[in-house]
């Protein structure tokens, strides 16, 4: 046995103790539940709804509303002047600036020490011990593990900022010593600079593992590649073993990724951890969806999609979910949200244990016409034509457009291609088959275009979307492009990036 291989056996069985993997997970939720409860009957919102500690979920569930983050807000703003016990017993001094894929305002998630440590903490920790167990000879903890992190800010001793920075400045010892960057850099707020940096101090280590948004890792791959003058990252880092991903779908990203790591691919890792806490993570080498973590920190509940957007705000708990249904997920949690919609809809794929995919967003899914087009499908669609197509795209959006002469509606695209395909009609043409092969509304309502128009694509030159998230101070960390945008404002900002350099299809 190699000495990789008995730390990882010593960690998995530290990490197995400490977060009582045994117990189960409907059990789980109910302590949390009852600490929960504890909590909040201490704060000013308990207090305005008469909240006990030992209340019951039915009663809870009765009392305490469907919340948005617009319903919270102003408590969350009074917290952030200094107010305490509103949200949470005591005062919060730190919060997540959210990545504003959904709308043009940022929102700003608390997180409390407790939340810091027995959620985002332990989700990293439950992380890593999943991996290590599906991967028990993994030579991770052999070289440095590289992190994209945002930036921080202080101000009246309040620190506000990218989660991933957050993260990185709190992280224990132990696991800092293994990192790079060093996380004195969250408080560089020039990203480019910052970027640059981060490339030149990682294209000289020998990284095992990475972190981070599928399109910044991506970016600062290809940054390193550059610096060092060579085709494969091997040449560089011959020990990559894995990367932790999440916060988009990294499938439309493969093809990319495949051309940097040509024939020794890393292992992919799938993980949840939002602004608002760490929900789940693969647990298994084949991604059958992700584990839903149970044991820290957050009580869930779950919103059938078609229930939510008809408004009717029937939540069940975790027991009563059912497979292969859209759910929108809610949650309350030690940092203060309480029954808060975080935003995305997800499907459960198995049940024992409970693991999940993320299908969608609340706000982001086209519906002009009663097909309810949702980012899943929106994303499998793109990745089927590149395909058939033999081409690749860096980023796209979607948007809802019309009418058109004939009085129709239709779904505009923008794509800004990596590869070009040969002919962009029949791209056009096979993306809007894949779209009605796998969403049979879409399909019905494009029967001999009586409804629904053929999709348009407008063609977007190289670094459209960068020079947009750089426009809205938003490069780096956790920021990322909408898949559907419904607010028009983004899509008036991208068409005027693209001004006439653009090919409409």
């Amino acid at each position: 046995m190699n000495s990789f291989t008995l730390i990882n056996k010593i960690f998995k069985s530290y990490l197995q103790n400490y977060f009582n993997l045994n117990n189960g997970e409907e059990g789980n939720q109910q302590l949390i539940f009852r600490r929960l409860m504890k909590l909040l009957s201490e704060t000013k919102y308990g207090k305005q709804f008469n909240i006990n500690p030992n209340i019951s979920y039915e009663e809870f569930k009765k009392i305490i509303p469907i919340n948005t983050y617009d319903d919270l807000k102003e408590h969350i703003y009074a917290m952030m002047h200094g107010e305490a016990d509103v949200l949470i017993p005591g005062k919060v001094v730190n919060f997540a600036k959210s990545s504003g894929t959904t709308s043009d305002f940022s929102k700003f998630i608390p997180i409390t020490d407790a939340m810091m440590k027995e959620n985002h903490f332990a989700g990293g920790s439950m992380m890593v011990y999943y991996y290590l167990n599906a991967n028990p000879n993994s030579q991770m903890l052999k070289g440095k593990h590289l992190v994209i992190f945002g930036s921080l800010a202080k101000e009246n001793d309040v620190t506000k900022g990218d989660l991933s920075a957050h993260i990185s400045l709190n992280l224990p010892y132990f696991a800092k010593i293994k990192r790079i960057p060093s996380p004195d850099l969250v408080w560089d707020s020039k990203w480019e600079t910052k970027f640059r940096t981060i490339s030149k101090i990682s294209a000289n280590k020998n990284v095992t593992a990475m972190y981070g948004v599928p399109s910044w890792c991506l970016k600062s791959i290809e940054q390193v590649l550059l610096l060092k003058n060579v085709n494969n990252i091997h040449d560089i880092w011959p020990d990559f073993e894995v990367y932790f991903h999440g916060g988009v779908n990294i499938e439309p990203y493969l093809p990319l990724y495949k051309q940097i790591f040509n024939d020794k691919p890393p292992i992919l890792w799938e993980t949840y951890n939002a602004s608002e806490g760490f929900f789940a993570t693969q647990d298994t080498l084949v991604n059958n969806g992700m584990r839903l973590l149970t044991s820290i920190g957050v009580f869930y509940e779950f919103i059938d999609f078609q229930d939510f957007i008809s408004d009717k705000m029937n939540a069940i708990t975790l027991d009563e979910v059912e497979l292969n249904k859209n759910y929108v997920i809610v949650i309350s949690a030690l940092n203060g949200l309480w029954r808060y919609v975080v935003g995305d809809v997800v499907q459960f794929t198995t049940l024992n244990p409970y693991r999940l995919k993320i299908v969608g967003r609340t706000s982001q899914y086209i519906n002009i016409a009663g097909e309810e087009v949702m980012i899943d499908n929106i994303e499998k669609a793109i990745l089927q034509a590149c395909k058939i197509e033999h081409c690749s795209v860096n980023e796209y959006t979607v948007f809802a457009d019309g009418p058109d002469e004939n009085n129709r509606f239709f779904h505009h695209w923008i794509i800004e291609f990596n590869e070009s395909p040969n002919d962009f009609i029949s791209f056009r043409n096979t993306l809007d088959e894949q779209l009605q092969s796998i969403n049979s509304d879409y399909n019905a309502k494009r029967y001999k275009d009586l409804i629904l128009a053929p999709i348009r694509i407008t063609v977007a030159p190289n670094n459209t979307f960068y020079n947009w998230l750089k426009s809205k101070d938003r490069l780096g960390g956790q920021n990322k492009i909408p898949r559907v945008a419904k607010n028009y404002m983004m899509i008036t900002e991208l068409l005027n990036i693209i001004g006439d350099d653009y090919k409409l299809i």
